[in-house]
């Protein structure tokens, strides 16, 4: 009976994964369980789970939803666009070679700069999408590449934002005199990653 599923979806999205096959090709159904919740997209039937305006309903609300759709919504460049455009997190989602594509990426992480995490190697190298994912969350340093944390120009835009972001900075910046006076003089916070040496050191203390 679709008004008995329709009423307890809305109040659990997962009661979908009893509901009549018939139903869970329902897409009145299935939008009334996602807006539940959006992991319920797991229970839809295979046709909605392709379905562009229904995966993009549930990636708006949580970008974890991605996982439950198609294949072939995962490859699909234009759609994977979107998707990342509503929630960065979808990016964990998107098939491999969209991992690789610096376009994807940059819209990922200038949603959430924690989308960085899911990028693939080589552009978390890329100085232009690492520091888009630092300017949207300073936390996003901590995905990339190695030199990168050691880069002063990048760590000092991040620390610029949150002192707190220093933590993931290569320790031989947090050695670096020089660079922990800048970093200090931009956010004190920076002191508590410094060296130990330099946080006994009266000028870096002061600054």
């Amino acid at each position: 009976d679709k008004e008995v599923v329709l009423a307890a979806v809305q109040q659990n999205g997962y009661a979908l994964r009893d509901a009549d096959d018939e139903l869970r090709r329902d897409k009145e159904v299935v939008l009334a369980a996602i807006y539940q919740d959006p992991g319920a997209l797991q229970y839809a039937a295979a046709e909605l789970k392709r379905d562009k305006d229904v995966v993009l309903v549930a990636v708006r609300i949580s970008g974890f939803a991605f996982d439950y759709a198609a294949d072939e919504l995962k490859r699909d460049r234009e759609f994977v666009l979107a998707a990342v455009r509503e929630e960065g997190w979808s990016l964990l989602y998107a098939a491999d070679e969209l991992k690789r594509d610096k376009e994807v990426v940059l819209a990922a992480v200038q949603q959430n700069g924690y989308a960085l995490r899911d990028a693939d190697d080589e552009l978390r190298r890329d100085k232009e999408v690492v520091l888009a994912a630092i300017y949207q969350d300073p936390g996003a340093l901590q995905y990339a590449a190695a030199e990168l944390k050691r880069d002063k120009d990048v760590v000092l835009v991040a620390v610029r934002i949150s002192g707190f972001a220093f933590d993931y900075a290569a320790d031989e910046l947090k050695r670096d005199r020089e660079f922990v006076l800048a970093a200090v003089r931009e956010e004190g916070w920076s002191l508590l990653y410094a060296a130990d040496e330099l946080k006994r050191d009266k000028e870096v203390v002061l600054a």
